[in-house]
């Protein structure tokens, strides 16, 4: 169950609605410990349902296995349980349905808009699996997915639309997603995709290109972090803006550099898993500026 709702990955993901939260002004105890519980579940079951409808593909993912070998941060537990048969379609659509279930109930408890939100995170996760073999530019649906995700957080303390802060957390886990996990994923994994048919940005424009357009989104993504910071430098304070850049400068910036150097699979990879780290950063470090702030004023 854990390698199918790719566990770590989803728990990681948590992070970026907390954020959201904290960006927005913060929220008692009780609401903070609801977000959490309806982002588990809701990244568990997304994640989940990834695996349900890329089933046939996955299984015939395993005649052509990558050949090189590497720690892979979304393969913690067991990589593609249903595809292996390790996991039964009743089990697993059940599973889905009951998290799925979790996450619209405690999240009609915060907001209205937090349900739109992971609803349409939802079909937008079932677009791009459906479009695995159509499009390389169903990348694009992820970066809107996983910032809408993030949203929940901000949604789950106020309705305002206008703040610029709310619009460069969005730009900022969309170009993270894209760049960081999306893109690099995919030219880890560009040598089983092209025996399967599938269309992602490496199997269409090549690594090359792929390692540019990547390189360009976490390069945007690390100055929408500055930004976002500074526009919530009270929520941050020094110590938190100090962390947050330091973070983007280990898990973006660093790594768009070594892929203008490198674009191979094996870097691919570890860029991949470098950047998965980094929300649940920011996060530790706004937490951490937060208490400063409280304590020194700075």
């Amino acid at each position: 169950m854990y390698g199918f709702s790719r566990g770590t990955q989803a728990t990681l993901s948590v992070a970026q609605p907390l954020l959201g939260l904290l960006l927005a002004g913060g929220a008692p105890p009780g609401r903070v410990v609801l977000v959490a519980l309806a982002s588990f579940a809701a990244y568990f079951a997304v994640f989940a349902v990834n695996d349900l409808i890329d089933w046939n593909i996955d299984q015939q993912r395993f005649a052509h296995l990558r050949e090189f070998e590497g720690f892979d941060i979304d393969s913690a537990g067991v990589r593609h349980p249903l595809a292996q048969g390790r996991l039964s379609l009743p089990v697993a659509a059940s599973w889905i349905a009951s998290l799925g279930a979790v996450a619209l109930v405690l999240a009609a408890m915060i907001s209205w808009v937090c349900v739109v939100l992971f609803v349409t995170a939802a079909l937008l996760e079932a677009a791009y699996c459906k479009l695995a073999r159509v499009t390389p530019y169903k990348t694009l649906l992820t970066g809107v997915m996983v910032a809408l995700g993030g949203c929940v957080g901000w949604f789950a303390v106020t309705d305002a639309v206008d703040e610029p802060v709310l619009w460069l957390f969005a730009l900022w886990l969309a170009a993270w997603e894209i760049g960081g996990r999306n893109i690099v994923n995919d030219l880890a994994d560009v040598d089983e995709d092209v025996h399967l048919g599938v269309r992602t940005v490496p199997v269409v424009y090549g690594r090359r290109r792929s390692g540019l357009l990547s390189s360009a989104t976490l390069l945007v993504a690390f100055v929408a972090s500055v930004g976002m910071t500074l526009g919530a430098l009270p929520v941050f304070g020094v110590l938190g803006l100090a962390g947050t850049v330091l973070a983007g400068g280990v898990a973006l910036v660093c790594p768009a550099l070594r892929l203008l150097r490198c674009c191979e699979p094996r870097t691919a990879l570890a860029v991949f898993n470098r950047a998965s780290l980094y929300p649940v950063a920011v996060l530790g470090f706004a937490l951490l500026g937060q208490a400063a702030h409280t304590l020194t004023g700075l």
